[in-house]
């Protein structure tokens, strides 16, 4: 079985409907967000749970972004919150290393959980800076 159909096959077991992409990433629904699972595909036991583009910004907000992506990203115990490489797009993350397909089934339950979390406390946080 190939790491990509183990993943695959934890995720249904968490009662999720992966569905391959074109890059071959799987990507599933949780809490009506979508989310995508990296790296089933290299030879390292390491998975990335990415939440892509969940907050857009403008071009004079940049300061306040990357201080509320910052403190994100120290607060929450996992995440990497950023700014992505369109520059006007706020990304998170969730990487981890994982020893057995028990192990990685927590990360992943784990990594979905915090993440759906992120938007709500990313939108709190930047309202806090602009007040």
């Amino acid at each position: 079985m190939t790491r990509q159909e183990k993943v695959t096959l934890i995720l249904q077991e968490l009662g999720y409907k992966p569905q391959t992409d074109d890059d071959g990433d799987l990507r599933i629904r949780y809490q009506m967000k979508s989310f995508y699972v990296l790296g089933t595909q290299s030879e390292e036991n390491f998975l990335s749970v990415i939440f892509p583009q969940f907050y857009e910004f403008e071009e004079g907000e940049v300061t306040k972004v990357l201080a509320a992506c910052n403190k994100l990203t120290r607060d929450i115990k996992l995440a990497k919150v950023y700014i992505d490489q369109t520059f006007k797009n706020v990304t998170a993350s969730c990487e981890f290393f994982y020893n057995d397909e028990e192990n990685m089934k927590v990360c992943l339950e784990k990594s979905l959980e915090i993440l759906g979390l992120v938007r709500s406390g990313f939108v709190k946080t930047i309202r806090t800076f602009g007040e």
